[in-house]
């Protein structure tokens, strides 16, 4: 038995055919949802500083592909109606500078808010593009963050993140793709890290990931420990500091350090 499906005819725009399928096949034809056009006038993009930070080695890459190939077939852009790019700021550089058409589609009201939809569980989008969009939305816990990055350029910055928050526990990733990552208090931060840094000429782990942790969670734990005495023995000591695999085995490493040669010895461990 056949029976009759409408079928769309690329070659008659915005008319039907009709076409006799057999019943084992389905309509192709779906809601028509979003637009997609095609431009050479770059002059409409306009590119928002929320969005991620421009890799040129991903640009570079790009370029070469749609040198060979052209604009990826299936694949486009979004802008809102403003005429920012809200998805694709890669591609559109890179056909810029190609010289090809740019595909897109138009997102009305879409912002910053869209950009981290699109983009919160996908890799391409690190650390540091999430602080930079956020800052440019002058969320101002993240221009704490941002700031106290570029004082303490030795340390990760996930150490950082740790230390504004004045905890020695991993920030949820969640919590910091959505904008609510806090700070606390930054003056003990930065004390924190003035701390850490002390350390360098004397301990070459000193910036080590789970170092630091180790130290943060005595320094927030452990009121009774007194950071001058601890830098006052691995001056004397430097020997006694050395390289361990864990937090734990770190923590009981500053603890023997700490209580060496005193009287009065202290419980640093956990």
């Amino acid at each position: 038995m056949l029976k009759q499906f409408k079928i769309y005819n690329p070659k008659k725009r915005g008319q039907v055919s009709e076409q006799k399928l057999s019943m084992g096949h389905v309509q192709l034809l779906g809601k028509k949802v979003n637009e997609v056009y095609s431009t050479k006038d770059y002059n409409k993009f306009k590119f928002r500083g929320d969005n991620r930070i421009v890799k040129e080695s991903h640009v570079k890459g790009l370029i070469e592909n749609m040198k060979l190939r052209g604009w990826e077939p299936g694949s486009y852009v979004v802008i809102n109606e403003k005429g920012e790019v809200i998805d694709g700021q890669h591609r559109v550089r890179a056909a810029i500078q190609v010289g090809i058409p740019v595909h897109y589609t138009i997102e009305k009201k879409a912002g910053f808010e869209t950009i981290r939809n699109l983009n919160r569980n996908q890799k391409n989008w690190a650390i540091s593009d999430h602080i930079h969009g956020f800052v440019e939305e002058n969320n101002p816990h993240y221009i704490k963050l941002n700031n106290f990055i570029k004082e303490y350029k030795e340390l990760k910055v996930t150490e950082c993140m740790m230390l504004c928050k004045n905890s020695f526990s991993s920030i949820p990733r969640n919590e910091f793709e959505s904008g609510n990552f806090t700070t606390r208090d930054m003056s003990k931060a930065r004390m924190w890290g003035d701390y850490i840094m002390s350390l360098k000429p004397f301990f070459k782990g000193y910036n080590r990931s789970i170092f630091v942790r180790a130290l943060v969670k005595i320094l927030s734990k452990k009121p009774e420990f007194n950071f001058e005495k601890f830098l006052h023995k691995v001056q004397l000591r430097p020997n006694l500091i050395t390289m361990c695999g864990t937090v734990e085995q770190y923590v009981a490493m500053i603890e023997e350090l700490y209580n060496f040669g005193s009287r009065d010895k202290i419980n640093l461990r956990f």
